[in-house]
């Protein structure tokens, strides 16, 4: 069987980072996404090749051969093969704007590639801190509810008749009861743990670090203003929106005139070596009418229109969200103290009357004190997660 792993939040976000297959897929993309940038730089290069073929041929009337092999001319003759070589060069003088803008289109999609990680980076902290702080609320509230069930079987012990028997027999029933539940949520919580950071389900693990927070002051309009500049959302729909207005040019550019350079040396024979040689040197140019370039460029200004309706949409939703954020954490803020507190003065009453613990108005009590227990734990937890929250709206970390 292999032996407990402890996993700390740093343990647990660096495996997670590692293994999510979210964030490798991303990875790809940026991968993908400078290739494509290189082969839009590649556009700029000449064409350079050689070609080379051999025919065999029996001609009655002069023919040309297919186009793919120059349209070599062949007349009828004593040799029934005849073999061509060529070198080529092809370089773009003029293009009309259109390998500018791809370039610039490749390396515009390749920052949108950048920050979609980034979000889901941002994706991946976030929800490894929610399952594991989830299972580590789980581990206190398992291990506050085993101690007060284990100070009812000391109750129980002491021989109890009457009704005061079937009152702690009720409230140790109810105990059981709360640890089983506990025992489950603590291993589902593991499970979804073990998911998320994607390690097999069977790891026995156990989280480390202590279910603590600290309060943290931020100001709602910096808060705001923050995630306006940091969300990578925000900033890939930024880039999405250079995109569009790149892409408008694409398709204006259609109807602007292209320059081209080239040239060829070829050798033609019927008998090594080769001896005939042709070359050339060419510029064409070629100006185009487009019957449908209305129709594309009308329909590039309306995905761009799209694209700044969907920009509103996404910076009002950034703006609900750090709100709502915000006021959680502001709730959580002044509720963990305050349950904490009567937490302690129930413990430290019960402390002080310890002689009578076991007994049944003890046991009874016990279970006021652990219900006080279980709320500051919850408000605990949801205070971590509230920042947690407002960190992943914001795009940042807040204070230490």
């Amino acid at each position: 069987m292999p032996s407990l792993r402890e996993l700390s939040l740093e343990d647990a976000e660096r495996t997670a980072i590692l293994n999510n297959p979210a964030l490798l897929s991303a990875e790809q993309d940026i991968v993908a996404a400078e290739q494509r940038v290189r082969e839009a730089r590649f556009l700029f290069y000449p064409e350079l090749g050689l070609q080379a073929s051999a025919s065999r041929y029996d001609a009655r009337y002069p023919f040309a051969l297919a186009p793919q092999y120059r349209s070599v001319l062949l007349f009828p003759s004593d040799h029934d093969a005849i073999f061509s070589g060529r070198a080529y060069l092809r370089q773009s003088v003029y293009e009309g704007g259109r390998y500018v803008n791809l370039l610039k289109l490749a390396q515009t999609a390749l920052k949108q590639a950048q920050t979609q990680y980034d979000a889901v980076k941002l994706d991946v902290g976030f929800s490894t801190r929610r399952v594991f702080y989830r299972l580590m609320l789980a581990q206190e509230q398992h291990g506050a509810i085993a101690k007060r069930t284990e100070a009812a079987a000391q109750v129980l012990k002491r021989g109890l008749t009457g009704w005061e028997r079937v009152e702690a027999e009720g409230l140790a029933a109810e105990l059981r009861a709360r640890e089983n539940e506990a025992r489950r949520a603590e291993e589902t919580a593991r499970l979804e743990l073990l998911k998320n950071i994607n390690l097999e389900l069977d790891t026995p693990i156990k989280v480390v670090g202590g279910l603590a927070t600290k309060p943290v002051e931020i100001d709602l309009d910096r808060a705001t203003l923050w995630a306006t500049e940091l969300r990578p959302e925000l900033q890939a729909e930024t880039y999405r929106a250079q995109m569009d207005a790149i892409s408008v040019n694409l398709a204006i550019g259609r109807r602007n005139p292209t320059l081209e350079l080239g040239a060829d040396y070829e050798v033609t024979g019927q008998r090594f070596p080769l001896r005939q040689n042709n070359w050339d040197l060419t510029v064409g140019l070629k100006i185009p009418f487009s019957y449908d370039f209305w129709t594309q460029l009308k329909q590039k200004k309306a995905e761009q229109r799209q694209g700044d309706i969907k920009r509103a949409e996404i910076h009002d939703k950034v703006r609900h969200e750090v709100r709502q954020a915000f006021d959680d954490l502001q709730f959580w803020q002044r509720e963990w103290p305050s349950r904490e507190d009567d937490f302690n003065r129930l413990r430290a009453l019960a402390e002080a009357i310890g002689a009578q613990a076991n007994s049944v108005p003890a046991l009874r009590a016990q279970l006021g004190v652990l219900g006080a227990q279980e709320r500051w734990l919850a408000a605990v937890h949801e205070h971590i997660l509230a920042r947690a929250r407002l960190e992943r709206a914001v795009g940042r970390k807040l204070g230490n």
